[in-house]
């Protein structure tokens, strides 16, 4: 269960506003994560709202010859973690941000946008304002009761994916997406030899989850079998992960 924490500011930590920042502010939530007793899905989420926010302001809030000073800060209050991002640079609408292009070939795309669109989707709320002094406040909540994920389906794999072995985990994936099974994780840890079929099957089971809303995460590869994925261009493609626990963390919030 998450600690109960004062609504008074417990702690802050300021930085200049390179790209040095970056893991301190990292390493500062990671704390903040623990003391309030976040999951790893959790902090992972944070960190990467707070890293998006970060770099922004290290990127355009600032001549980058002369950064100026971050502040974040963190407080917990009525089961709610409040992290706040401070900065003195230059003004900033966040409503003048396009929305990002989620649908169209990734070749046509224009990434602009992802950042400000990742933190909306990581953090319960998201509020932005500007003190009597001018500096820029950036206030980001997550809820601190919800139940742990369970809607994630975790499938170890061993030994080959190949031209024998492909149709059958074809058939297998394809009853549990028939069952309801959105959210797919492939432990390939076990697996030492992956074929252009195995490919194939991994791909025609990437298309069935996106056909249905959902997302294949492949994770623990071994070098060749990540050989593979590199030789092809595939890794580009498929989302891949050096831990279970990192591959869990990065799937999207269940519209559901």
């Amino acid at each position: 269960m998450p600690h109960t924490q004062p609504a008074t500011m417990d702690s802050s930590i300021t930085l200049i506003a390179d790209l040095a920042a970056l893991p301190k502010l990292r390493a500062f939530v990671a704390v903040v994560a623990e003391q309030v007793g976040l999951d790893a899905r959790a902090t992972w989420q944070v960190q990467l709202a707070v890293d998006e926010a970060a770099t922004n302001v290290i990127q355009h809030a600032y001549d980058p010859a002369l950064p100026g000073p971050l502040t974040l800060a963190w407080r917990c209050e009525a089961q709610r973690l409040v992290m706040v991002l401070r900065d003195d640079g230059n003004l900033f609408d966040p409503h003048a941000v396009p929305v990002p292009d989620l649908t169209s070939a990734l070749e046509v795309r224009q990434v602009g946008g992802l950042g400000l669109y990742l933190i909306t989707q990581l953090m319960d709320e998201v509020r932005f304002e500007i003190t009597a002094q001018g500096s820029k406040l950036l206030t980001m909540v997550k809820y601190l009761t919800g139940d742990p994920r369970d809607d994630i389906v975790s499938l170890p794999l061993k030994g080959r994916i190949d031209a024998v072995t492909a149709p059958q985990l074809n058939r297998t994936v394809h009853a549990r997406i028939s069952a309801g099974a959105r959210f797919l994780l492939l432990d390939l840890a076990d697996v030492s030899f992956l074929s252009s079929s195995g490919l194939r099957a991994l791909l025609l089971i990437r298309k069935e989850l996106m056909t249905v809303g959902g997302e294949l995460h492949l994770a623990r590869l071994q070098a060749q079998v990540h050989e593979v994925f590199t030789l092809t261009g595939f890794v580009q493609v498929f989302a891949i992960y050096p831990t279970l626990d990192a591959a869990r963390a990065a799937f999207s919030p269940n519209p559901a």
